[in-house]
């Protein structure tokens, strides 16, 4: 994510890590508020909606963050591995960077917030579905039809979200490792 100069960019992308980190009941406003090093008013000035619009707002960042991450991916590769390698291999380096602290920066909020508040479920539904529809779109960039690559980009989504909860349950890479040689299987079986 960008780092942000600003008093809200600052609040926002200070909430994006904390979300990733705690999820979203284990986020406090102050908590927030002291991470972004913005003012209260600011607070209330650019999110009149309070901890609800600023959960979106950074489920929305932290979501293009990671959009744009799978499609850098996908222009910087050579064929379907070299893309799914790197998409595994950088959110492990994600994952370990942050001695697993921070894994999936939509997840945690998305599982404890879908019954209970349809901005955040929403907000949580759009990050994922267009991470997906970016998987598609690079596998469809080397040769996979639409028909093949729609049901692949849900297998390879749900693979390393999987892997990345086990990952950061075990404080250890291996699952992402595993996930890693599973997709590679699986497309190289697609092609037969």
């Amino acid at each position: 994510m960008p780092k942000a100069t600003d008093s809200k960019g600052k609040t926002l992308a200070a909430a994006a890590k904390l979300l990733r980190q705690r999820g979203y009941h284990g986020t406090a406003l102050h908590d927030i508020l002291a991470a972004g090093g913005s003012p209260r008013g600011s607070l209330y000035f650019h999110f009149p909606g309070g901890k609800e619009q600023i959960g979106e707002a950074a489920l929305t960042l932290a979501g293009e963050a990671v959009r744009q991450g799978i499609a850098r991916a996908a222009e910087a590769s050579e064929s379907a591995e070299v893309f799914l390698v790197r998409i595994v291999r950088g959110m492990a380096a994600d994952l370990e960077r942050s001695d697993y602290r921070e894994g999936c920066p939509i997840a945690t909020t998305a599982l404890e917030t879908s019954a209970q508040s349809e901005v955040l479920a929403a907000a949580t539904r759009t990050a994922f579905q267009k991470w997906e529809n970016e998987i598609k779109r690079g596998l469809e960039r080397f040769g996979m039809t639409a028909e093949e690559a729609d049901p692949f980009a849900t297998i390879v989504l749900s693979q390393l979200e999987g892997a990345l909860l086990l990952a950061r349950t075990y404080r250890n890479p291996t699952p992402l490792h595993r996930a890693e040689q599973a997709l590679k299987l699986l497309l190289t079986s697609s092609k037969s």
